[in-house]
């Protein structure tokens, strides 16, 4: 079954940006054109991309307009680490802002 993929965001931040859409049920994918290795000029320059289904193109769209870097910062509920509020996963243990 073919299903129809639209770019979302181009920036490196995309694993943040896939957890935040996963964490609101919205499937999504990283696509890195990357030929990288011993090759770096083989890569694209279009870097990386997250997809997700045409059909959740609008609503994960608003989603990460909303997402910015002005959000508060958390505490982790596990180890107490402070982390700036674009981030979902604490660095120190792994655990998940939600």
């Amino acid at each position: 079954m073919f299903v129809e993929l639209k770019t979302l965001y181009s920036e490196i931040e995309a694993q943040i940006l896939v957890s935040l859409l996963k964490d609101r049920n919205i499937e999504s994918i990283i696509d890195k054109d990357d030929a990288g290795g011993m090759h770096p000029h083989l890569q694209a320059t279009e870097g990386v991309k997250v997809l997700v289904k045409k059909e959740d193109y609008d609503i994960a769209k608003s989603i990460l307009e909303k997402t910015n870097d002005n959000l508060p910062s958390w505490r982790c509920k596990n180890c107490n680490e402070v982390h700036e509020g674009q981030f979902l996963v604490c660095w120190n243990c792994g655990e998940s802002k939600y």
